[in-house]
Formats: C-alpha cells, sequence, structure tokens
C-alpha cells in the first residue's frame, strides 16, 4: 500500500458545496524531547513530527526490533542456551546464568517488562550465532522497513556511538512490530513471573514503562499535572542511558484510531510528558476512519493467455484513512483504476490495479486492488480468448464430429458397396441372358440348319 504524507491541522471549508481541506503545520507542542514523531499507527500517516529524522542513540527501544525478530524466528517454547557473554551482559538485566534453562517466551518477557540486556544477548545469539551477525539482520529488516537512516550495532541498545536510529525509523519499526498479536501481548503486560529454573529462584519482572500503570508519579502537560498511567495505552517501549537521555516508543488505541508517539534524547521523566503529550494531540485533532472493507469487489480485468479469460478483483485489505477530527466521512470519495488486462498465470493477490481514496480534491491514501484467484496459464485456444472451459467444449464437439462423420462414411461406405454389389449382380443377371439367348438363338440355328439337310 503507497501512502500519501498527510500535513497536520485541518481548516474545513464548505463554499458553495465544494469542499476543500488545508492543512497547516502552526501547532508546537512543548516536547522535552530533541526529536519526536507521532503516526497513524493504521495508515502510517505522520500526524506530528519535529526533528524525526535526526540522528540520536534508541538506547533500549532497540529492543522493539530484537523481540519482532524472535517472534518471528524462534518457537517460544525452545530453550536458550546461556553462555557467559550473556551471562555478564551489563545494564538493566535479569541476571542469567551460564547454563541456565530458560525458555524464548521467558527471555521476551524479560526483554519487554525489564529491557533485559543479558536476555537481548541470549536471543540474538539463539537466533543467528553471533551479535554480530544479529545485528546484520536487524539492519537488513530495518531497510526492509524503509528505516534507512538506522544503524544496529547490538541487540540491547547499550551506548556505541554507530547505534543510532531516528524518531522516524522507530515509529516504522514499531508500526510494523504491532501487527504481530504476540508482540502486542508481549509489550502491554505490566507483570509476568518466570518460575524457578535449574539455577535461579523465581523472578517477577515489572514492566518499565510507566504509562501501563503509573498511578503516582505525575508530569506536566500543558500547564496540567498528570499521572503517568495513559487510558487505553497499548504498550509498547522505554529506553535510557545516559548518552541517549529519555527515550520512548508509546502506543494507544481509541476505537478505530491507534496512534504511535515516539520522543527521543528526552529525560527520565520528560519521556512519558512527551509522548502522552503527543498522544492527546492525536486524539484530539484526528480519526481514523474505514472506507472498505477487506475483499469489497472492485470489477473485472481481462486476462490474457489463461486458463479463464477475466478474473475478479478486490481490495487486499481493510481501506483506512486519516481525517482531522472535524472532516465528515461523507467527504470522502474513492476512484478505482484497474489494470486493462493481465497474463496468464496470475496469482491470487497479484496486484491488478489502485484504490485511491480522496478527502474533496486531496489524495489521502492509496491501496492495491489484487486479484481474488489463481488464473493457470491456458491451452493453444486461449492465445484467442478462448477459456479452457469453452476450449473443452469444442474440442468435445469437434471429436464428437469426427466421430460422427466417421461413422456417416462408414455407412455410405457400405451403402455404396451395397449397391456396386447389386450392380454387379443385375450385370451377371444380364450377361446370363445374354449368354442363355445366344445360346438359344444358337441351338434354334442349328436345328434349323440339320432340318433344312435333311430335306435336301
Amino acid at each position: 500500500m503507497k501512502r500519501i504524507p498527510l500535513t497536520i491541522l485541518l481548516i474545513l471549508c464548505i463554499v458553495l458545496s465544494s469542499v476543500t481541506f488545508s492543512f497547516g503545520a502552526d501547532k508546537t507542542l512543548d516536547l522535552t524531547g530533541q526529536s519526536a514523531i507521532l503516526i497513524d499507527a493504521t495508515t502510517g500517516e505522520i500526524l506530528y513530527e519535529y526533528n524525526s529524522h535526526v540522528l540520536h542513540y534508541p538506547a533500549s527501544t532497540t529492543k522493539i526490533m530484537t523481540g519482532i525478530l524472535a517472534l518471528e524466528n524462534l518457537d517460544l517454547s525452545d530453550y536458550a542456551d546461556i553462555d557467559e557473554e550473556a551471562s555478564f551482559t551489563g545494564g538493566s538485566r535479569i541476571y542469567l546464568l551460564e547454563g541456565e534453562e530458560i525458555t524464548v517466551e521467558e527471555l521476551l518477557y524479560a526483554l519487554f517488562l525489564e529491557s533485559a540486556n543479558d536476555a537481548a544477548v541470549a536471543l540474538a545469539k539463539k537466533i543467528s550465532g553471533t551479535v554480530e551477525n544479529f545485528a546484520k539482520l536487524m539492519n537488513r529488516k530495518a531497510r526492509e522497513l524503509g528505516a534507512i537512516n538506522t544503524n544496529f550495532v547490538n541487540p540491547h541498545g547499550l551506548h556505541d556511538d554507530q547505534h543510532v536510529s531516528t524518531a522516524y525509523d522507530l515509529a516504522l519499526i514499531a508500526r510494523y512490530a504491532m501487527q504481530n498479536q504476540l508482540f502486542r501481548d508481549f509489550v502491554s503486560t505490566y507483570q509476568y513471573t518466570i518460575e524457578a529454573t535449574n539455577l535461579q529462584d523465581t523472578r517477577y519482572l515489572y514492566n518499565t514503562n510507566r504509562m501501563l500503570y503509573d498511578t503516582v508519579n505525575k508530569v506536566m502537560i500543558n500547564g496540567q499535572t498528570r499521572v503517568c498511567k495513559y487510558d487505553d495505552v497499548t504498550g509498547i517501549k522505554t529506553g535510557y542511558t545516559s548518552k541517549a537521555g529519555g527515550c520512548l516508543v508509546a502506543g494507544a488505541k481509541r476505537g478505530d484510531t491507534e496512534l504511535i508517539a515516539v520522543t527521543m534524547a528526552s529525560t527520565d521523566m520528560g519521556r512519558f510528558a512527551d509522548c502522552i503529550m503527543l498522544l492527546d494531540y492525536g486524539f484530539d485533532n484526528f480519526k481514523t476512519v474505514n472506507s472498505m472493507q477487506a475483499g469489497e469487489n472492485l470489477g473485472i480485468v481481462a486476462v490474457k493467455r489463461g486458463a479463464n479469460n477475466r478474473v475478479e478483483v478486490a481490495t487486499a485489505e481493510p481501506v483506512y484513512v486519516t481525517l482531522p477530527i472535524e472532516a465528515s466521512e461523507n467527504l470522502l470519495r474513492t476512484e478505482v483504476e484497474l489494470y486493462e488486462s493481465l497474463t496468464a498465470p496470475v496469482e491470487k493477490g497479484q496486484k491488478a490495479g489502485v484504490v485511491k481514496i480522496y478527502a474533496g480534491d486531496e489524495l489521502l491514501a492509496e491501496y492495491d486492488a489484487v486479484t481474488v484467484e489463481d488464473i493457470e496459464e491456458g491451452g493453444i485456444l486461449s492465445a484467442f480468448g478462448i477459456t479452457d472451459e469453452t476450449a473443452k467444449k469444442i474440442y468435445r464437439y469437434v471429436i464428437a464430429t469426427i466421430i460422427m462423420l466417421f461413422l456417416l462414411l462408414v455407412i455410405y461406405i457400405m451403402i455404396k458397396r451395397r449397391q456396386i454389389k447389386k450392380r454387379r449382380l443385375a450385370r451377371q443377371r444380364e450377361r446370363e441372358k445374354l449368354r442363355r439367348l445366344k445360346q438359344r438363338e444358337k441351338e434354334l440355328w442349328e436345328q434349323e440348319y440339320w432340318r433344312t439337310r435333311h430335306f435336301l
């Protein structure tokens, strides 16, 4: 799906039934962080940004990437090998011991709740063998997601001058990760218990994200004192080092509107204030609207050289757009642009056009229109636009016609043979009759001859 960036703040104008959206960037939030961004988690639209492409140290927000890669590459019930490198990793940790038996699931809870660096190393080595190889995997995934300014050196975020990211990149990574339900479950968990292992007693883990639970500590938001706990929060990950400062990627969802806020180079408490301010701004000014359902029929596209000469096309996913809070959903209009044709073989889910969503005359988003079934390459007649089903009927008709003509030929030959035989018999009878007649004439002549001789 291709996204068209959505600028900030709307002025809704309705003049003579003509609607025009005017956007401005005149709203400035009083943030502590040196970089920040707010996006619609569903559509990817940028709702607010401040120095969002400036490089900073991401600290433990790094673990968003570590966690999603672990979920995509490991079985939760598998055990990880805890070696010396993992057990001696510094910073926040759960004090894993070399040779300790612990599952991937337990390590993930340690990673997301306690921000355990030793768990991050154990997971990285479980996946890639070495921290260095895992960092390469992290960077490949970042590039795939469009996080092109990010460079990961380790799986935990402990300081390294080369270990950097941006608020924009972290938002992209977080948006991707939050599409995984298991990831959402982990980062929204406040407390988890790791039962006693072969080397350690029971551990009690608590999430470092105050927005999930903290009703005691307070922050200042637009001149008002607020608790850190945020209604409808969905996670996701804190980060802090002395050089990175306070970092936080936070998510919240209200109705169909889900937002992701990122702040970097803030303070320990300032990061929570920043994300609360960003999320408040987002919910106060924007909404996510479902314009079309997944699988909604969009029409038919011709198929060349296919077993079938056409294929149905539908939306690949639910179509959502971000609108300013005051905007009416009735202002949305949809344009469907389908390809003129596809060439077989066609795969289910293959792009066959686009769906464009407009608010007034402004293009808000583009979604792929895709085929709903596979179309295999057709037979010889498909070159003439004839489907295989029709071709089978034609083949059956041709074969039946050939058989019928053959039978008629056989019958004709039999009739002709009978006619020839009759004519031959008739000629034989005629010749026999003529022979007998001549024989009779001969006999009469001989009788007459001998009678005449007798009288002479």
